[in-house]
């Protein structure tokens, strides 16, 4: 069966233009539907790139205050190793005279008491001969001791006794004679000994921190 078309072709191309309106028109709020959405998007994505922005610097500032919270240790740390480094400096050529006085006090014979005790330090320069195939010390100082014994047998006894100390070396008897104090007869007698490097802060078990 053929159909007729009785509608007159103004119209129907009205109507073709009015169809291809709305679709142009559909496409174009679709269009702007997109965009929009992509806007809302990538607005959120800005805020939330902002707040992460903001929680860094609010973590930088935090840092920051404790960094210069800890400056002043750091600064106490610096001094701290340069007063180190000065008493190092000050010390290392300190001989620790109460030590020795305590070697002494250690080593003296109970019949032997000294009367005088002066020592003397110089640069370090000279070596003393040691026993053969030893290493010998330096000598950087010597000490000078007088006093009072009952016999030369106990004389005796206090120079080998001197030997004995770490720090000294040449134990060495200038005089040794009798005389009398009141109805008391003794021995009165001088030594020297050379103080090696041994006897230096520097050198000794501890010398490092004990004062």
């Amino acid at each position: 069966m053929r159909q007729i078309n009785l509608i007159p072709p103004e119209i129907a191309a009205r109507r073709r233009s009015r169809q291809i309106t709305a679709l142009v028109g559909a496409i174009g709020l679709g269009l702007v539907a997109i965009v929009v959405i992509v806007y809302l998007i990538q607005a959120a994505r800005l805020a939330g790139e902002k707040n992460t922005l903001a929680g860094v610097k609010r973590d930088n500032t935090t840092l920051e205050r404790k960094v210069a919270a800890l400056s002043q240790f750091a600064q106490l740390q610096a001094t701290l190793q340069t007063k180190e480094k000065l008493l190092t400096t000050l010390t290392q050529n300190e001989v620790r005279w109460s030590v020795l006085l305590s070697d002494v006090s250690l080593v003296i014979p109970s019949d032997v008491w000294l009367t005088t005790f002066s020592g003397s330090v110089q640069e370090a320069t000279q070596q003393t001969p040691a026993t053969a195939g030893a290493a010998q010390p330096i000598v950087i100082g010597n000490i000078q001791m007088s006093g009072v014994a009952f016999t030369h047998l106990d004389v005796a006894k206090w120079l080998i006794r001197l030997a004995d100390v770490r720090e000294f070396v040449l134990p060495y008897l200038s005089l040794s004679s009798k005389s009398e104090i009141g109805t008391q007869s003794v021995v009165q007698f001088n030594s020297s000994v050379n103080l090696s490097d041994s006897s230096l802060r520097r050198n000794q078990p501890g010398g490092e921190r004990q004062p």
